[in-house]
């Protein structure tokens, strides 16, 4: 419940007139009674006094005091009937032993008296006043003439009196008090309502106009006390309030200019790069198109050439050219998917790994480079990887590519040595893989060596024209060891050679992971055929030629095509068994095409396997609806060959 200013106020001026009333009427009441008590024993003194004074006579020839006592006991009945205090109300003589010796009543004489309160107030020396029920007894000491005390006589008189005046007082004190509180209630608030509620409800109106917006409220407050500062207090704050809003309509006015410009500039931007997200992916797709197609030929000619070739140096030479475009390959994997690089979502892909035929591809890959510089190239690995291991093995050897290339590249004489060190861990059934880089040539300022791993930096001083990078190298490695929780590091000494040492901690066993597979594809030779036809569409004559001379050794009838266009007509002439179509080509591109394949009751159930050299995931999706599978450039003749076996009989 709320309780406004002037209900306190009230409630306190209320308060202290009760309590000052209050306390008033207490003392009076007080006063009186003392005062009445007073009287009491004054009264029973005069009435008392000759019996003391004839009692003191009487014993002066020793008499028994008792005696004494009982005499004067004879005339009590004679002093109730003349009193003339209308409060009195019984006079008795009591003894030393506390025996009523006389009494009004003779039927109590020689009785005891039993009023203990009586008893324990007695004093011998003065008068005690003794409260009892609705009266007062006073108890007069009586004393012989050898003032000695030998009893007490006691006066009881009648409350009423003393209750009657206490009420008459209280009574006036509500009264007055009534009358009082009204009076100052009524002069307190009119002085309250006029000098204190007035100005509140003119400043408790205003806050509630300000609050509204209404700043033109009057306030007719000109006291100079505290309101009055108040009321000071409250226009200055209108005044702030007013140069406040007219800021604010400058400021806000600003603002949705500057908002509107920069919601411009952003939609610009927006656009802009949209717009060059949509170039980006437009040069990715092109240049995967681009260089995946010749990369196309590389491999697939190499794989052909493998295959017929006798001369041991010869395949060596082969070899070797088609481990290094499988590197290239990679490389160029994790390059053009500039779109997971930017947006941190590069992930592993764990494969399993021979350790062994790792060391072996490398060293084909880097023979011929290192016997050019007459440099003693060794990679080996411990004996405890001959079972093969879980790694992401494009990384990872994309990283000692890196790695051993620099090596080669910057030793001129002595050698370049490369182990794949073994480190078991305690019960957990992992263990690590160390790879130590070791060469012999000019090393690496220690001042040098922290820079290497940051993007675009080389050695100071190294000479571009006769080593060429671009200082990226080191950087993708960096990153990926880190992206594999490991670790990329380098001892080294200027002139005394480089050890870079890369730690993959936490590998594990093949065996001991099931749920990895590694797809196997059978040899090519086992695959057997029915006569079947082929239709081959693709713009680029050597991918053509290519396809052609593989699948040549199968009792394939094999159609080729340059466009999609000329594909349609190709399969009215002659119905293929299946079609190797290529996506991006000029005319009519491969998805043109198939969707009009597709959309035909006649060829809408020969298989399409779609070739692409694209990187980007929403062409392949596209690609997967209208085709029946997709296999990207450049093409592995084993992968190609087992999804065929797949739709051919």
């Amino acid at each position: 419940m709320r309780v406004s200013i002037a209900h306190k106020i009230l409630l306190i001026i209320g308060f202290t007139i009760t309590l000052i009333l209050g306390v008033s009427t207490t003392l009076h009441v007080i006063e009186l009674k003392e005062q009445t008590l007073l009287n009491m024993s004054e009264k029973a003194n005069a009435i008392v006094s000759p019996m003391l004074s004839e009692i003191k006579t009487l014993t002066k020839d020793n008499t028994v005091g008792s005696w004494v006592l009982k005499i004067q006991g004879i005339t009590l009945k004679g002093i109730l009937a003349n009193n003339t205090f209308d409060d009195l109300k019984t006079i008795y003589f009591i003894d030393q032993n506390n025996f009523i010796a006389a009494h009004p009543d003779y039927s109590k004489v020689d009785t005891l008296e039993t009023n203990q309160t009586i008893i324990k107030q007695l004093n011998p020396k003065q008068n005690s006043i003794i409260t009892l029920d609705q009266q007062y007894a006073v108890a007069v000491p009586i004393n012989n003439a050898q003032d000695e005390n030998i009893g007490y006589v006691i006066v009881s008189f009648s409350d009423i009196d003393l209750t009657l005046k206490t009420k008459s007082i209280i009574s006036n004190a509500v009264s007055l008090f009534a009358i009082y509180l009204l009076t100052a209630l009524l002069i307190a608030y009119i002085i309250i309502r006029r000098i204190i509620l007035q100005p509140i409800e003119q400043l408790v109106e205003f806050s509630h106009a300000v609050t509204t917006g209404d700043l033109n409220c009057p306030i007719n407050i000109k006291s100079r006390d505290e309101i009055g500062t108040l009321a000071s207090g409250f226009k200055m704050m209108r005044a702030a309030v007013r140069q406040q809003i007219n800021s604010m309509h400058e400021q806000h006015s600003q603002l949705e200019e500057t908002v509107a410009k920069r919601t411009q500039e952003y939609l610009d931007a927006k656009e802009q790069a949209e717009q060059s997200n949509q170039a980006k992916s437009r040069f990715l797709a092109n240049m995967s198109h681009e260089l995946r197609t010749p990369l196309n030929a590389v491999l697939g000619f190499s794989q052909l050439l493998q295959d017929s070739e006798t001369d041991k140096n010869k395949r060596r030479y082969l070899e070797a050219i088609s481990i290094s475009g499988s590197s290239l390959l990679n490389v160029l994997n994790d390059i053009l998917d500039l779109s997971k690089i930017d947006a941190g979502k590069m992930q592993l892909d764990m494969e399993r790994v021979e350790i062994p035929t790792m060391c072996h591809e490398l060293s084909m890959m880097f023979l011929q480079l290192s016997a050019q510089k007459d440099l003693d190239l060794q990679i080996t690995s411990h004996p405890e990887f001959k079972t093969p291991v879980l790694l992401d093995s494009n990384k990872v050897r994309q990283v000692l590519t890196n790695l051993i290339s620099n090596a080669i590249k910057f030793t001129s004489h002595g050698s370049v040595k490369v182990h794949f060190d073994f480190e078991e861990r305690e019960n957990d059934g992992h263990f690590n893989i160390k790879i130590h880089v070791k060469d012999t040539g000019k090393g690496i300022p220690t001042d040098q060596q922290a820079l290497i791993f940051n993007d675009f930096e080389q050695v100071q001083g190294q000479r571009s024209s006769e080593f060429g990078g671009t200082g990226l190298g080191l950087a993708i490695s960096h990153r990926f060891i880190k992206l594999m929780g490991g670790e990329l590091s380098v001892i080294s000494e200027k002139d005394k050679g480089s050890e870079f040492i890369v730690l993959l901690p936490n590998i594990e066993f093949a065996e001991s992971k099931t749920e990895v597979k590694h797809r196997n594809y059978p040899a090519i030779s086992s695959y057997h055929f029915n006569p079947a036809r082929i239709l081959i569409v693709d713009d680029i004559p050597y991918n053509r030629e290519y396809l052609e001379s593989f699948l040549s050794r199968w009792s394939f009838t094999i159609d080729t095509a340059i466009n999609g266009e000329e594909a349609l007509k190709k399969v009215e002439e002659n119905q293929p068994d299946l079609i190797i179509m290529d996506l991006k080509m000029p005319v009519m591109g491969g998805l043109e095409a198939s969707q009009l394949i597709r959309s035909d009751d006649r060829f809408k159930h020969i298989p399409i396997i779609a070739v692409t050299a694209s990187v980007l995931k929403d062409d392949k999706a596209q690609s997967s609806i209208l085709t029946d599978y997709i296999i990207s450039k450049p093409i592995h003749r084993e992968h190609l060959i087992f999804i065929i076996a797949q739709y051919l009989d």
